[in-house]
């Protein structure tokens, strides 16, 4: 448990015993909360996205996880990449950061507010005692205390869907450096307790074509049933979004159906040359 966390539990207990006996008692209590908040700096924020966030990083460039993804992209042309990628990261982190903050205080203010309605709402002690209102007081007690553990409940959930998103960008950038033709759609809607958005799942599986690629330039492909990957929300786009697409670089990978006739004639021709 955090200092945050820890603080508003002492301060509901004191004031279960006590009761609300004078405004100024509430104030003191209120500084102390919210001294506990400020003391996890925005250096503590940036410290645990930076770990977080490098740690995903590594393991997508540094250890290629993120070749998985692009059948036929080579390491060579990954650490090519590296310093674009390295940016990406970058602001990622920065992004991350900027986010938690925002929604600790958000969190931090609704708590105090709370709080403070509660605590000056409470009878004196010996009241408590005669009207025995008690186990009310503790349930709104315990929304109180809630309120103040989902602050590093929202942290851990920005952090997830952060993840995510630094890993769809550094995709977005392999994608776009080696001229891939299309992408397909991946959804966990399988994955049990995942809170998959139904169009997502409708997505699963389909193939769509990377708008002004080269082999549409050239006439080869077209635009199958599913239609433009720039036409939809993007992997990781949508808030909790753990959706992921793998890349085609190569024609031999497309489906018939996206292949134009020129196209078909030109796949031909390659096989026949493989053959001869």
């Amino acid at each position: 448990m955090n200092t945050f966390t820890r603080t508003v539990r002492d301060a509901v207990k004191f004031f279960l015993r006590n009761g609300y006996s004078s405004r100024e008692e509430l104030d003191r209590w209120q500084a102390i909360i919210r001294q506990s908040a400020e003391s996890e700096t925005a250096d503590d924020y940036m410290a645990m996205v930076t770990r977080n966030l490098t740690k995903a990083y590594d393991l997508q460039v540094g250890r290629a996880g993120a070749l998985k993804r692009h059948q036929g992209i080579s390491r060579f042309t990954l650490n090519y990449l590296e310093p674009k990628l390295r940016t990406e990261l970058d602001r990622r982190i920065l992004a991350s950061a900027d986010l938690i903050q925002l929604n600790r205080k958000k969190a931090i203010d609704t708590t105090l507010s709370r709080f403070s309605g509660w605590a000056s709402s409470i009878p004196s002690a010996d009241s408590i005692a005669l009207n025995g209102i008690q186990g009310t007081m503790r349930q709104t007690a315990d929304h109180i205390q809630k309120a103040a553990e989902r602050v590093d409940y929202e942290a851990r959930r920005v952090m997830i869907d952060q993840n995510h998103k630094l890993i769809a960008n550094i995709d977005n950038v392999i994608a776009t450096s080696n001229n891939a033709i299309a992408a397909i759609w991946h959804s966990h809607w399988r994955r049990p307790g995942y809170e998959f958005r139904e169009d997502h799942k409708e997505r699963d599986q389909l193939y769509y074509l990377i708008r002004g690629n080269w082999a549409q330039k050239n006439g080869y492909v077209r635009a199958g049933p599913a239609g433009y990957l720039d036409e939809i929300t993007q992997p990781g786009e949508e808030v909790f979004c753990q959706c992921y697409v793998t890349y085609i670089y190569n024609l031999r990978s497309i489906p018939e159906y996206m292949l134009t006739q020129k196209g078909q004639k030109f796949m031909e021709s390659m096989k026949a040359a493989q053959e001869h």
